[in-house]
C-alpha cells in the first residue's frame, strides 16, 4: 500500500519543529526580516504623512495627489510579485520573499489608504463608490496572501490599512468604521479557509476599536449613519463569530473572543446616542440575532454538528447580556426590577424544561439583580415596617414575581440535578426561602393597602403574613415526617414566624389585632402539634402483613 507523498516545504521557509518555540522566536527576528518589515511600517507611514502634508500644503491638485498615491501603490505592489517570483526558484530565497511579502503589504495598504483620501478628504468617489472600490482592493491583497499561503502577507494588509485609516478620516465617524468593517468582511473567507487565528483577530479588534470610538463621538455629536455603521459592525462581528466557530473548531477560542467583543460597541451606542425606544430597538435586535445563533446550535442537528458546546453556551450568555441592556433601556429605572424577574421567571421555565445549567444560571442571575433592583424599588422594606401607603400594583405584581422566581428556580435546580445534596446547598436554599417569604410579605401587604389604605389594612395585613407563614411552616411538617429536608424547612419557618410575632407584631400591633394575631396562631401551632404526633405514631407502627400486601 503506497501512502501519499509529504507535502513539500514552503521553498525558502525554514521549517521549524512545533515544539522549539525558541527557534521559531530567533527565526523570526533575522535581521533580513525585521529590516524588510520595518521598513515596510516606515514607508507606509511616509505615504499617509505624504498624502496628509500634500491636503495641508496645497501642493499639486487633488486628482494629481489620488492618482500619484495610486501609482506608488501599483509600483509597490509590482515590485512585491517581482522579488516573490525570483525568489521562487531559489531554495533559499526566505529572506527575498519576505521582502515581497513587505512590498506587497505596503503596495495594498497604501492603495487602500489612497481610495479612503479620495473617498474622506477629496470626495471623488461617493461613499458606497468609495467602499466598493475599498472592498475590492482588500479583497485583492488578501487574495493574494491566500494563493501566497503567506499570513504575514494577509496580517500586514489588514492592520496597515486599519492602523492608518484613522490618520487619513482624522475622526471616529460612520464613514471609518464602514472602512474598517469591509476589511473584516474581506478577511472573513481567507480566515475561514486557512484557519488564521491571527489574521481573525487582527480583522475583528480594530472593527471593535473604532466603533467603540464611534459610540463615545456619538455622545457629542449625534448622527444616524454613525449608529448605523456602529450597529452594522456589531452584527457582522457576531455572524464572523459563528462563521469562524462552525468552520474552523480549532479555533473556538478565538470565534468567542470576537463574540464577546462584537456586540460591545452597539451596546454602549444605544443608550449613549438614542432616546429608549430606538436603543431599545437595538437592543432588541441584537437579542434576537443571538437567540437565533443559540437556537441553531442547540436545535438544529445541521448546526448543532458543527458548534462546540462552549460556543453554543457563549452566545446564550451574549444574549442574556443583551437582554439586559435591551430591558434597561425600554424601561425606566422604577420597573428594572419587575422586568428582569418577569424574565428570570421565563428563564427558570426554560432551565427547568431543557434541563439546562447554563440557562438556569442566566435564570439565577437575572433573580438576583431583580430581587436587589426591586428591594430599592418596587418593594422597599419601609412598606412592610411602617404605613405609609403602600406600594400599589406594580408591588404586588413584584412580590408575586419574586415569590414564584424563589420556587420556580430551586425545582428547576432539583430537576437538574444541582440541589440534590442539602449540606452543600444549603445557602442556595436559604436564600431561596428568604426571597419567598419577603414576595408573600410584599404582596400580601400590597393587596390589601389596595383594598384599603388605612392604618386597619396595614395590621390585617400583618396578621395574614404571620398566620401564612405559620400555616406554611405547619405543612412543611405534615409532609416532612419522612422527608428530613421538609422537616427543616418546617421548623425553620416556625422559628421565623414566633420572631415575627413576639418581637414585631408584639411591637407594632395594638388592641384587638394584637390578640387575634396571638390567639390564631397558638390555635394553628396546637392544632398542628397534635396532628403530627398522630402522623409520627402512624409512621412508627409497623403496619399488619395484609396491609403491606395490599
Amino acid at each position: 500500500m503506497q501512502y501519499p507523498a509529504a507535502p513539500r516545504p514552503y521553498p525558502g521557509l525554514s521549517q521549524v519543529p512545533a515544539g522549539d518555540v525558541r527557534q521559531r522566536f530567533g527565526a523570526d527576528l533575522e535581521p533580513s526580516r525585521v529590516l524588510a518589515w520595518v521598513g515596510a511600517g516606515v514607508t507606509l507611514l511616509g505615504v499617509v504623512f505624504l498624502l496628509v502634508l500634500a491636503v495641508q500644503q496645497e501642493w499639486l491638485g487633488p486628482g494629481a495627489r489620488v492618482a500619484g498615491g495610486a501609482v506608488l501603490a501599483a509600483l509597490l505592489v509590482a515590485a512585491g510579485w517581482w522579488m516573490h517570483r525570483r525568489s521562487a526558484a531559489d531554495e533559499s530565497g526566505g529572506a527575498g520573499r519576505i521582502a515581497g511579502f513587505a512590498l506587497a503589504t505596503t503596495g495594498f495598504g497604501a492603495l487602500f489608504l489612497d481610495v479612503v483620501a479620495a473617498t474622506a478628504l477629496y470626495g471623488y468617489l461617493p461613499v458606497p463608490t468609495g467602499l466598493g472600490v475599498g472592498l475590492a482592493v482588500s479583497v485583492a491583497g488578501l487574495a493574494l496572501a491566500d494563493r501566497w499561503r503567506a499570513q504575514p502577507l494577509a496580517l500586514g494588509v489588514v492592520l496597515s490599512s486599519a492602523i492608518c485609516a484613522p490618520l487619513i478620516t482624522q475622526t471616529a465617524d460612520s464613514l471609518l468604521v464602514g472602512f474598517v468593517v469591509l476589511l473584516q468582511v474581506a478577511a472573513t473567507p481567507v480566515q475561514v479557509r486557512r484557519g488564521w487565528a491571527g489574521l481573525a483577530v487582527a480583522a475583528g479588534v480594530p472593527t471593535v476599536l473604532a466603533a467603540l470610538a464611534a459610540s463615545v463621538r456619538g455622545i457629542w455629536i449625534y448622527d444616524t449613519a454613525l449608529v448605523v455603521a456602529v450597529f452594522a459592525a456589531a452584527v457582522l462581528g457576531v455572524a464572523v463569530a459563528a462563521i469562524t466557530a462552525g468552520a474552523r473548531p480549532d479555533a473556538d477560542g478565538t470565534a468567542i473572543g470576537l463574540l464577546i467583543a462584537a456586540p460591545t460597541p452597539a451596546f454602549l451606542a444605544g443608550p449613549l446616542m438614542l432616546e429608549r425606544p430606538a436603543a431599545g430597538a437595538i437592543g432588541t435586535a441584537m437579542v434576537v440575532l443571538l437567540v437565533g445563533i443559540w437556537a441553531a446550535g442547540r436545535f438544529t442537528p445541521a448546526f448543532r454538528n458543527r458548534l462546540s458546546g462552549r460556543f453554543v453556551a457563549a452566545v446564550g450568555g451574549m444574549a442574556a447580556v443583551a437582554a439586559v441592556q435591551a430591558t434597561l433601556s425600554f424601561l425606566d429605572s422604577s420597573s428594572w426590577g419587575t422586568a428582569l424577574l418577569c424574565e428570570a421567571l421565563l428563564l427558570g421555565v426554560g432551565g427547568f424544561l431543557l434541563r439546562s445549567r447554563g440557562v438556569l444560571l442566566g435564570a439565577t442571575c437575572y433573580a438576583t439583580f431583580g430581587f436587589l433592583l426591586a428591594f430599592f424599588n418596587e418593594l422597599p422594606i419601609t412598606a412592610l415596617l411602617w404605613h405609609d401607603g403602600g406600594t400599589g400594583l406594580r408591588g404586588l405584581l413584584a412580590g408575586l414575581l419574586v415569590a414564584l422566581v424563589a420556587v420556580a428556580l430551586p425545582v428547576a435546580a432539583t430537576r437538574i440535578g444541582k440541589l440534590a445534596e442539602l449540606p452543600g446547598a444549603l445557602p442556595l436554599w436559604a436564600a431561596s426561602g428568604l426571597a419567598l417569604l419577603y414576595g408573600t410579605a410584599s404582596a400580601t401587604m400590597a393587596a390589601c393597602l389596595l383594598v384599603s389604605d388605612a392604618r386597619a389594612s396595614f395590621l390585617t395585613g400583618h396578621i395574614l403574613i404571620t398566620l401564612s407563614w405559620v400555616v406554611a411552616a405547619i405543612a412543611l411538617l405534615l409532609r416532612g415526617v419522612r422527608v428530613m429536608h421538609l422537616r427543616i424547612a418546617g421548623l425553620v419557618l416556625i422559628a421565623v414566624s414566633l420572631a415575627k410575632l413576639l418581637l414585631f407584631d408584639l411591637a407594632t400591633l395594638d388592641g384587638f389585632a394584637r390578640v387575634i394575631a396571638f390567639l390564631c396562631a397558638g390555635l394553628i401551632l396546637l392544632a398542628a402539634g397534635s396532628a403530627y404526633a398522630r402522623l409520627l405514631t402512624r409512621a412508627a407502627t409497623p403496619q399488619p402483613p395484609e396491609t403491606q400486601e395490599a
